[in-house]
């Protein structure tokens, strides 16, 4: 199945394809923790980037500094 996301701004546009899902990781940041994401890592070929480049987003990570996420 082939899935299509953005950052909030809209400024990058990415998909990814991936079979059935039978795991996830559950962050413990703040952000992650009150809204109950949880996160799924295709391989990098599964994984397109349709609009903006590695470039557009800024990185930051929260909590224990596990995860780097991509902000607008």
């Amino acid at each position: 199945q082939t899935y299509r996301g953005n950052c909030h701004c809209g400024a990058f546009v990415y998909e990814i394809q991936v079979p059935e899902i039978k795991s996830v990781y559950e962050c413990d940041c703040s952000i992650c923790y009150k809204n109950g994401y949880l996160w799924v890592f295709p391989y990098l070929h599964d994984y397109k980037i349709v609009k903006g480049d590695d470039n557009t987003l800024k990185e930051y990570a929260f909590a224990n500094k596990t995860i780097i996420h991509k902000v607008c």
